[in-house]
């Protein structure tokens, strides 16, 4: 967390315009940010109301008021962090690219989602242990419906064009999201078997190339 500055001789009020800018965002968008920012710092999810508050400097009853409690806030989390990659998904499907392409920007997007949102498997997790709750169909239909849709779909254009071999779309499916995401949650083997230090973008580049290498030669046709 950045330190604030000091007041510096003819500066009047050093810190108004960051506090006017927080007044003027929306309650609830303050508090997604803290609690992103509280679960990358400490690698879990395992965050208090009153841990997020503090960081957001708002008073803990707004996030009740806003979702309700710990799911409503995990699925909001879930929501801005996923939600705004799934309209690209459908212009990817569409865009007039041979399946290798399409398939190899999808790899890479969803990395580049980990990257960024690298707790979010285990929001995942929290929220689908009931397989049969709410927070469990909240998953299948906003996250894991749109993926398999456009997954099955690049496959299928793979498949007519000659380049893919015939892939089960939910195999497919665990696979892809079981490679793309565990980098990003073993960050203690990444530290301790590998003597790495944290994920950073040169690395999440590497990662995107070895597993979209690994995966398409996996998938290509015999000729």
């Amino acid at each position: 967390m950045p330190s604030q500055s000091a007041a510096v001789p003819g500066r009047s009020r050093p810190d108004a315009r960051p506090r006017r800018r927080r007044h003027n965002r929306h309650s609830g968008d303050v508090l997604l940010d803290a609690a992103s920012a509280l679960m990358i710092e400490r690698n879990s999810i395992t965050v208090t109301f009153s841990d997020i508050a503090a960081r957001a400097q708002l008073n803990s009853a707004l996030i009740h008021y806003r979702f309700g409690g710990k799911a409503g806030l995990f699925r909001a989390l879930i929501e801005r962090d996923v939600g705004g990659t799934f309209p690209h998904l459908d212009d990817l499907v569409t865009a007039p690219l041979p399946a290798v392409e399409k398939m190899t920007r999808h790899i890479q997007a969803i990395i580049k989602v980990y990257f960024e949102h690298p707790y979010l498997n285990r929001l995942l997790a929290a929220l689908s242990q009931d397989v049969d709750g709410e927070g469990a169909r909240f998953i299948s239909e906003r996250v894991v419906l749109p993926l398999t849709r456009a997954q099955t779909a690049i496959l299928a254009q793979g498949q007519a064009e000659g380049v893919f071999r015939a892939v089960d779309p939910m195999l497919f499916y665990f696979s892809l999201i079981g490679a793309c995401d565990h980098l990003f949650q073993a960050r203690y083997a990444l530290k301790w078997a590998f003597g790495g230090g944290d994920v950073d973008d040169a690395l999440r580049r590497r990662y995107a190339r070895h597993v979209t290498e690994l995966l398409l030669e996996g998938m290509l046709a015999v000729r």
